[in-house]
């Protein structure tokens, strides 16, 4: 952790003594200047607050849980969520499954059932009876509960053994309204493009999540794994459910709309790096893309919101959110500017631009290797570059900002 903060000062101290030059070539320069030093400021901010994580401890906590999982056209596999979801390691008596079929149109509905049949203590099946949405299949299972907390994991998850007991844990401080698990890639060796983000969302969680943790503002609890008091959700269900903007329905970016308002009402939002789950993720490039799509226009959409009201929902966090926010929306204006403009127009060659890509992601790489030793920690190098190499695609989530279509479902 003190290599990748020292390669990151490092090239900090490049952008600084190179700033005369950059100013002098007008405003490509200029932007890219004040673009790399915004990103500089944000990577070493996120090395500063996660370097003083702790994951929560273990308070003995037995609340009720409801599990939601909201299901659509996965067939067979829906048990293995199920299976893990049932954790010996909770009491039995404490903890039920609400899985909620959002018009599949496969067998789903069938294993659905049979589950339900052999676990009737535990395990509820419902089912909406055409495709309303994840929101809506979300929305039916908070309704249905009774639970001091809700668990949310998508069908295509699984927490690990001890997972869910310890995502409780941290609900022992009556502040805390929404907590994030660990998520991992679960077919993360199948080719290059899985390697990549295996080892983005490790360090997107270890790092990120962690840093934002430390400022009680998780600014995205995934659907993947992560858990909310029902109190506190109750109260915003509605509005969440039938949120809107721009005049169109939003039916993408659920989990970080409900942590967004679960902030805006005062509550704070933390990470549990020991409460760990499996998701799949895309294996195929035209599916990843649409899948980044949606998460661009979710994050254009909902990062605004959360500045307007983290100021004084959680001051603290209020620098390192606008750090973020105008390091994501400078990022393609930046890499178009240096890679294409620069060089076309004014003949300048990229150097500091591409070296400070090259020193961030050795970073993240250096971070991972310190942290996890699976070998894995150059693929966090060349994937943190070929994330940035596609950054450009926030422009036409721009333009798509009103579609919402969900992207990576065949139909």
């Amino acid at each position: 952790m003190l290599a990748a903060l020292g390669v990151v000062l490092i090239m900090t101290g490049i952008v600084w003594y190179t700033a005369d030059r950059l100013i002098g070539m007008g405003r490509v320069g200029d932007a890219t200047f004040i673009y790399t030093s915004i990103v500089g400021l944000f990577v070493v901010s996120r090395f500063v607050l996660a370097a003083g994580y702790r994951a929560p401890a273990e308070m003995g906590l037995e609340p009720t849980i409801t599990i939601i999982v909201p299901v659509f056209n996965e067939g067979v596999s829906v048990l293995r969520t199920i299976d893990a979801c049932l954790d010996p390691d909770y009491p039995a008596d404490r903890l039920r499954i609400i899985c909620v079929d959002d018009g599949s149109t496969d067998d789903t509905w069938i294993h659905l059932r049979d589950a339900a049949a052999r676990h009737p203590e535990q395990v509820l099946a419902v089912a909406l009876g055409s495709n309303r949405g994840k929101r809506a299949a979300m929305a039916e299972g908070v309704r249905r509960s009774d639970s001091e907390i809700l668990v949310v994991i998508d069908s295509d998850s699984e927490p690990l053994p001890g997972g869910i007991r310890r995502i409780v844990q941290p609900f022992a401080d009556p502040r805390i309204g929404a907590v994030a698990g660990l998520t991992h890639a679960r077919n993360a060796d199948v080719n290059a493009l899985t390697r990549m983000q295996a080892t983005r969302y490790y360090v997107s969680f270890q790092l990120l999540k962690a840093a934002e943790s430390a400022l009680g503002a998780v600014s995205c609890c995934s659907g993947c794994f992560s858990a909310y008091r029902r109190s506190v959700v109750e109260p915003l269900l509605e509005d969440w459910e039938h949120q809107r903007f721009l005049g169109a329905d939003c039916t993408y970016g659920d989990d970080r709309a409900l942590t967004n308002m679960v902030i805006r009402a005062g509550h704070r939002s933390v990470y549990h790096a020991g409460a760990v789950a499996l998701t799949d993720v895309p294996v195929e490039y035209l599916s990843f893309f649409r899948q980044q799509l949606r998460w661009k226009k979710s994050w254009l959409r909902e990062s605004p919101i959360l500045l307007s009201h983290i100021w004084r929902s959680r001051p603290l966090a209020f620098p390192v959110v606008l750090l973020s926010t105008l390091a994501g929306l400078l990022s393609p204006i930046v890499l178009i500017g240096s890679l294409v403009i620069a060089p076309l127009v004014f003949g300048v060659v990229p150097v500091v631009y591409v070296s400070g890509l090259l020193l961030v992601a050795l970073a993240y790489g250096l971070f991972h290797r310190a942290l996890m030793d699976d070998r894995r920690w150059v693929w966090t190098v060349v994937g943190t570059l070929f994330y940035i190499a596609f950054s450009g695609q926030m422009f036409w989530a721009m333009a798509r900002i009103r579609d919402g279509r969900w992207g990576t479902r065949a139909a």
